[in-house]
């Protein structure tokens, strides 16, 4: 398949990208570091100043709501307002000079206290029903609609951070603070009125100081009523269906930023619970001025970018230049090579690595040429070895059709037993000649039981295996082939034969335990030492010790195990002189996939 010179796969291309990541990676690296480093400095610039800027704020209002709980307090205590609630005046105008008399008390420590124009309507209610009112004499409470309201009790001694609509005749829409407190007689301790004050909307908004860059400053409240703002339009507002305002209210931080969209502005809102009260004081600059000088850099990142990779366009084309030509001609000479054509000798005309390449193909060749040469010769032998095992099958099939020819004559005579074991042993021998090295344990436990068949007509009946299996299922499980039968076998010549009457049981126990197998085969015989379990399991350290069938002993065994599966599997021996031997096999669960 012919290849363009820019295709993904070719040399220039591969040189190309290595290159510019080389090149270009650690630059653009360095610029999204510095993009972020630039996003966190201003950031955190703007959040400082913001911060202080709020907290400076903060001082205000929080004086002016203490100034405003001890105006309260000190009309609710005030000797002389008591003595006007609980002196029955015998002439009206009497009663007048007193209020007077009190007005100009209380304005006076209003002027002292530098609250005077943040009020705006002082109410005192007697328990008759009789009232007066102190402050602006532009407006008159509607005593009536506050006290349907209930102003008195809604607003018992609370802090002035809820903006209402003033229950005023002439000044209907206007926004108040209200706060109110029962008036107690001192001597009796008997409620005598009320006091309501009415707080300008404005007294916090009085405090709060615009920033630069269109910056807003504000004040909510846990509602998300706006009670104080640069924009005295704003001040009232109901701002909790706010994205941005809902996510202030939400956080339980005193002190934090969001950014947010607001009319297609990009926005950083700062805000900062003041101490002490309910109120939020937030400020919101715009982002213009920081995503300008972003942009700016952005920009510089990126002409850098395109000169860079300019840059490595051209060194690329350079190195192609010179890499191109003695690749090439090490390319065509493979070519030849793969063709069969083993006549010539690769020489180039520069003497650098590229030779070196070259040399080791000329080796290359020849080691190739050696090779098929020794692969020619083994194909012959192969063909002899091949021959050989068509050969050797025959060998099988004569001598399952032997025992076939004497199982069908022992069955014409009558001579059950030597039918029986004639079949037993072809089962095994043709189980024997099969080539898979794993099968079911249902199928092992069928070879087992051609074995114990022919010992057991041996030892004319007295020879028991019992099978315990935990789980049915286990039984489709994977296991080595002939696993039991050496060990049963050992257990039969070497446990139960030397007791004399050449009777014994031997039971076999299959359980599953998370993902491994465990089968312990135990017998009762003459038992072993601890001594001759350790050359049971090492027979390599006392040869005279081996056992089993054909020389596959139990180590033998153990080894395959561990061959096969990991050196934490394989076989374990627990054994008691003169009573019994415990062979444990533990291997792990495989399921046929031929189920």
């Amino acid at each position: 398949m012919k290849r363009f010179p820019f295709s993904v796969h070719s040399f220039k291309m591969k040189l190309l990208i290595s290159l510019l990541t080389i090149g270009l990676l650690p630059l653009v690296s360095i610029s999204v570091f510095y993009q972020h480093f630039l996003d966190v400095r201003i950031t955190k610039d703007i959040e400082s100043a913001s911060i202080d800027r709020l907290r400076y704020t903060s001082y205000d209002i929080r004086r002016q709501m203490e100034i405003s709980d001890q105006l309260l307090g000190w009309i609710t205590y005030n000797r002389k307002l008591q003595e006007i609630l609980t002196t029955d005046y015998s002439e009206k105008y009497e009663k007048q000079l007193d209020i007077i008399q009190f007005s100009s008390y209380a304005t006076e420590y209003a002027i002292n206290a530098n609250i005077e124009n943040s009020i705006f309507k002082i109410l005192i209610v007697e328990n008759n029903g009789e009232s007066f009112q102190i402050g602006n004499v532009l407006s008159l409470m509607d005593q009536d609609a506050i006290e349907e309201a209930k102003w008195a009790e809604t607003y018992n001694h609370s802090k002035a951070d809820q903006l209402v609509l003033s229950k005023d005749i002439y000044a209907k829409d206007t926004y108040i603070f209200p706060v109110s407190s029962r008036i107690y007689n001192d001597l009796t301790g008997a409620p005598i009125g009320w006091c309501i004050i009415a707080f300008r909307n404005d007294m916090y908004s009085k405090s709060l100081i615009n920033g630069s860059n269109n910056q807003n400053i504000y004040l909510i409240n846990p509602a998300g009523q706006c009670i104080g703002h640069t924009d005295s339009s704003m001040i009232g507002a109901d701002m909790s269906q706010d994205s941005m305002i809902r996510e202030i209210l939400n956080t339980q931080d005193s002190i934090g930023h969001i950014t947010a969209n607001r009319s297609h502005t990009p926005l950083i809102a700062h805000y900062y619970r003041i101490p002490d009260s309910n109120i939020i004081a937030v400020q919101e600059t715009p982002l213009l001025s920081f995503l300008s000088e972003k942009s700016e850099i952005l920009r510089f990142s990126a002409t850098l970018i395109v000169i860079s990779a300019a840059l490595v366009l051209c060194l690329t084309m350079y190195l192609h230049r010179i890499l191109t030509r003695p690749i090439n001609t090490i390319s065509s000479y493979i070519k030849n090579v793969s063709k069969g054509d083993f006549t010539g000798s690769l020489t180039l005309k520069n003497n650098d690595e590229f030779q070196t390449i070259a040399d080791s193909i000329n080796k290359m060749e020849r080691e190739i040429r050696e090779l098929m040469e020794a692969q020619k010769q083994e194909s012959e032998i192969k063909k002899e070895l091949e021959f050989r095992v068509l050969q050797n099958q025959i060998n099988p099939h004569f001598l399952y059709n032997t025992l076939n020819t004497i199982k069908w004559m022992a069955s014409l005579q009558h001579a059950d037993t030597i039918r029986d074991m004639t079949a037993a042993l072809g089962r095994l021998l043709q189980n024997i000649s099969k080539g898979s090295d794993k099968i079911s344990i249902y199928e092992e436990m069928s070879l087992l039981d051609d074995y114990v068949l022919i010992q057991d007509i041996r030892y004319d009946g007295r020879l028991n295996v019992r099978y315990h299996i935990g789980d049915p299922e286990i039984t489709q499980a994977l296991i080595l082939k002939f696993l039991f039968q050496p060990i049963v076998e050992n257990a039969i010549f070497h446990g139960i034969e030397p007791k004399g009457d050449g009777s014994g049981t031997i039971d076999i126990y299959l359980n599953q335990q998370d993902k491994s197998i465990y089968i312990h085969i135990v017998d009762n015989g003459i038992g072993m030492t601890t001594e001759q379990i350790e050359q049971l399991l090492n027979p390599e350290e006392s040869p005279k010790n081996r056992r089993g069938l054909n020389g596959i002993g139990i180590s033998n065994i153990n080894q395959r195990i561990k061959m096969t599966y990991g050196q934490e599997y394989g076989i374990s021996i627990t054994s008691k002189p003169g009573a019994y031997t415990d062979v444990l096999i533990c291997i792990p669960y495989e399921r046929s996939t031929s189920l």
